[in-house]
């Protein structure tokens, strides 16, 4: 049995081996066939993981760069361990820098893979022949490497450099990796950077340098504490003339040049970085996580804007006043062209760092155009039309013109361009407080919309808080058919084309009102003495002289002009009209001055219409002065002049007859004008002649509900409130129409007194609410409601 399973079981021994050996030898064809790419695949997913695994540092962090919209370095900052490392971008970068450090530094560079062979073989036959290291043979990829991980000087280090310079070449392009060498090379102390030391020392961009310039910052990187020109340039000087030599032997840059480049001369020194719009760019370089930040400022405009508002502080520091701001807005982009926070940044005397733009100040009476613009688009209001501008008192808060002055009536256009604070808060409590705050929040005033229940009919005269920021883009509107859009600070930042917040018609009145040169805030020097700009503007000064303001504009900029303190201090000169007026027409006159007609253009839906010259509305039959006066068409109430009204009176003209009492014969028909009683009591206090109708029959027992009393106080609009037993009391006071000469008051139903139109009279309340009545001598009532609160 065994003897005949043997032979089987080597039989199949054999079978097997003879399998496995076929196996082998096709295992092997296929080794022999596809092993090559196999160890390739291998070694790249070996490389690719550890890549993975231990990648290359990162670049480190660069200095902070403001540029102008132009690509201008406007101001910089230093980077992490007080470093100034700008990156560098090619396009920044005069060509014969880069050909100068690539010739010094890596002829091949553009044709290697991060290393060099051929290099590596030369320098290390160099060294082993010489017995030291005569030669690196690192390209600019290996200096790269180093720079991002400093290490001791070593053949392992060096090693390690290679992988790195590998590992570069695979992630980045060779125009990043050159940018990145050209941002980091050492250039002495805290200098990194071929950009950094070309202003530092040079005080220039790296795209305006000279060949000797050019030579010098290739140079310094090989030794940067002994090269570095803010010390010394002797030792430079002979390095940059050693390789002018080896690059006239290699041909590079041309003898002529070369020459030239040999004769300059340079000079230690070192420079400070640019430091312009050091406001904004400070709060840029907060917001933005980039290290460079292209803003939307021209630098042209910039200078002329710190320069003149410079010079101008200089002028009137004398006069108290230590400082000032400007906004400078193109209009069509939205585009902040020019930003001064304050004349000095390095002033610390008066604060310099504080920034104006955006610090919170009292407007005065700058937003007042935007309060006519509204009245203009609700119709009840044009231009021409007239305004009352007498004492007022509104329940307790009685403003005054700036003048100390009042006009009885001026027109609309009058009130806006002499900015009368009487007709302004009227027009204000005719619209509503909480309305016009609810316009002023959705234009943007921030401050304003977070105290709206603190704020009342003074904010039209700058009692409230506001920046030059809010201001500049609101009133912009004017400029921009009354649409409202966000300014733009950086060229990236998206252009909005914003919301209409009143018509293109209210937005052309209101600057046509606003052109005109002749006017209170235009000093008389400024117009005899410069050339005026054609622009809109509208100026403001705070209360206690704390504050002047000048908002101007046109088509093509919006122009705003703070000046003041930051301490808050007051002056007397300190006014719209002296202190920011004649820094608006200088700014206008050297930003804009050969921009021809920017004026805001009229549009269609403006029209010129007929108007009584008395009143300001369409005329009637009665009228006797008729001018042309801008309205809105469709818009602008069509209401007819009703001034003159019709009365009947005795042959002598010595009594008024109501229609119940007119005799059937001895009287006739005259006709009077028929004012306000408020203005009838302003022009008789102020003793001006008016025609008035003689008094009312007094045998007529007829009563009227028609031009009833107008009580001026108290109101019924307010709370008053009182000390605990003071015995505080309320005045009572009225205006009656024409030709009424006594008034009857009641309070409670009980007579309290009689008195003239316009005489006060007193009464203590004893609760929290009275019924307060006025009667005149025709029998006619007005009534108010007294709500008193104890304290």
């Amino acid at each position: 049995m065994v003897l005949r399973r043997f032979p089987s079981r080597r039989c199949a021994i054999i079978r097997d081996v003879s399998g496995v050996s076929g196996s082998i030898v096709k295992q092997h064809a296929v080794l022999r066939r596809y092993g090559p790419l196999l160890i390739v695949f291998t070694v790249l997913a070996a490389v690719t993981v550890l890549d993975a695994l231990f990648p290359p540092p990162q670049p480190p962090l660069y200095s902070k760069q403001i540029l102008d919209r132009d690509g201008e370095l406007l101001n910089a900052f230093l980077a992490r361990g007080d470093k100034w490392r700008l990156r560098t971008r090619i396009d920044h970068v005069t060509p014969d820098l880069i050909r100068a450090i690539v010739t010094k530094e890596d002829r091949y560079y553009l044709y290697h893979p991060g290393i060099n062979p051929f290099a590596i073989i030369r320098a290390f036959s160099s060294n082993l022949v010489e017995g030291r290291r005569v030669s690196g043979a690192s390209t600019i990829t290996m200096q790269l490497a180093r720079m991002l991980e400093p290490a001791e000087r070593s053949y392992s280090a060096k090693f390690r450099e290679m992988i790195r310079a590998l590992q570069l070449e695979r992630r980045y392009s060779k125009r990043d990796i050159l940018e990145m060498y050209l941002s980091v090379l050492p250039m002495g102390g805290n200098i990194e950077g071929v950009a950094s030391a070309s202003w530092i020392y040079f005080n220039r961009p790296p795209d305006k340098l000279s060949l000797t310039q050019c030579i010098a910052l290739a140079v310094i990187p090989n030794n940067p504490n002994r090269y570095r020109l803010d010390r010394s340039s002797s030792l430079l000087d002979k390095e940059i003339q050693h390789w002018i030599g080896r690059f006239r032997e290699r041909s590079v840059f041309g003898e002529h040049r070369l020459a030239l480049a040999s004769e300059e001369m340079l000079f230690p020194a070192r420079h400070a970085m640019p430091s312009r719009a050091p406001h904004l760019s400070r709060k840029l370089g907060k917001w933005s996580a980039h290290d460079i930040v292209h803003t939307t400022l021209d630098g042209e405009i910039q200078n002329i804007a710190e320069n003149l508002l410079r010079n101008h502080v200089r002028r009137v520091i004398l006069d108290g006043v230590s400082n000032g701001a400007v906004l400078v807005l193109r209009n069509d982009s939205m585009e902040v062209a020019a930003y001064c926070g304050s004349a000095d940044f390095d002033d610390v005397a008066h604060q310099g760092q504080v920034d104006g733009v955006t610090g919170l100040r009292s407007p005065g009476s700058v937003l007042k155009p935007l309060l006519f613009a509204r009245a203009f688009d609700d119709g009840y209001l044009t231009p021409g039309m007239m305004l009352l501008d007498i004492p007022t008192d509104f329940g307790g808060y009685m403003p005054e013109n700036f003048d100390a002055t009042f006009r009885g009536e001026v027109a609309a256009r009058d009130a806006l361009l002499h900015s009368l604070n009487i007709p302004a808060v009227r027009l204000l409590a005719r619209q509503g407080v909480t309305e016009f705050i609810s316009f002023l929040t959705a234009t943007g005033f921030s401050t304003i919309a977070a105290k709206r229940e603190l704020l009342g009919l003074s904010l039209i005269l700058g009692g409230c808080g506001v920046t030059l920021e809010e201001l500049t883009r609101a009133l912009s509107m004017f400029a921009r058919e009354g649409r409202l859009s966000p300014l733009r600070y950086r060229t990236d930042d998206a252009f909005v084309e914003g919301t209409r917040m009143f018509s293109s018609a209210s937005a052309f009145l209101v600057s046509d009102i606003l052109s005109k040169n002749i006017r209170p805030d235009l000093p008389t020097e400024l117009l005899e003495s410069t050339r005026l700009p054609q622009i809109a503007w509208k100026t403001g000064t705070s209360y206690g002289k704390r504050d002047a303001w000048a908002v101007g504009w046109n088509k093509q900029y919006t122009i705003a002009v703070w000046m003041g303190n930051f301490s808050g201090v007051g002056a007397p000169a300190l006014s719209g009209a002296v202190m920011a007026v004649p820094l608006l027409v200088d700014l206008f006159n050297a930003i804009d001055y050969d921009g021809g007609d920017h004026r805001i253009q009229r549009p269609d839906d403006v029209i010129t219409r007929d108007v009584c010259v008395r009143t300001g509305l369409p005329p009637s039959e009665r009228c006797e002065g008729i001018v042309g006066e801008f309205a809105i068409r469709d818009v602008s109430t069509t209401m007819t002049c009703s001034l003159m009204r019709e009365f009947f009176t005795d042959e002598a003209g010595r009594v008024r007859y109501c229609r119940e009492c007119l005799p059937s014969e001895g009287a006739m028909s005259v006709w009077y004008p028929a004012y306000d009683p408020e203005l009838i009591l302003w022009f008789r206090k102020n003793r001006r002649s008016v025609p008035e109708p003689p008094p009312h029959n007094t045998q007529c027992s007829a009563r009227f509900s028609d031009d009833t009393p107008v009580i001026l106080s108290p109101s019924s609009d307010y709370q008053y409130f009182i000390e605990q037993g003071s015995e505080q009391q309320i005045s009572l006071h009225a205006a009656a129409h024409a030709g009424v000469r006594v008034l009857y008051w009641y309070v409670d139903g009980e007579h309290v007194g009689t008195a003239a139109p316009g005489e006060k009279l007193f009464f203590t309340p004893l609760s929290t609410r009275h019924r307060i009545a006025c009667m005149d001598d025709a029998g006619r009532r007005s009534i108010v409601v007294l709500n008193v609160t104890y304290y």
